[in-house]
C-alpha cells in the first residue's frame, strides 16, 4: 500500500517511451495476480469455505480504497479507472490461476 501511495520521481526522462502507454497499467495487472497469490494462504487459513471470493473481493476493493486514496490523500497522485480496471484484472487472473492450480491439484 506504501509504494502506491509514495511519489515517484524517475531521474530519467522516459518520455520516449510514450509507445509502451500501457505499461503502467501491465504493472497494475502483474501486481494484482501477485497481490493475491501472496494473500491466497493467509485467506484460506482464515476462510476455509469459498477462500477465492472472498479474497476476489478483497482485492477488489483494495484496489479500489487505493485509487481513492491516491486521489483524497495526496496531492502528487491521482486516481485512475483505468488503473482500476486494471487491478481487476489481475485479480482475475490471479484467482484464475489459483482456482486452476487447485482443481489440477485435487484431480
Amino acid at each position: 500500500m506504501f509504494i502506491s501511495l509514495i511519489k515517484i520521481e524517475l531521474p530519467i526522462d522516459f518520455s520516449y517511451l510514450d509507445k509502451l502507454v500501457y505499461l503502467d497499467k501491465l504493472v497494475h495487472t502483474a501486481i494484482y495476480f501477485f497481490f493475491c497469490l501472496i494473500w491466497y494462504i493467509p485467506f484460506k487459513d482464515i476462510f476455509i469455505n469459498k477462500t477465492l471470493i472472498y479474497l476476489f473481493i478483497f482485492s477488489i476493493l483494495f484496489g479500489v480504497f487505493i485509487e481513492f486514496l491516491q486521489e483524497k490523500v495526496v496531492h502528487y497522485r491521482a486516481a485512475e479507472l483505468l488503473d482500476i480496471w486494471f487491478n481487476a484484472l489481475g485479480t482475475i487472473i490471479g484467482c484464475s490461476f489459483l482456482l486452476l492450480k487447485n482443481s489440477i491439484k485435487k484431480s
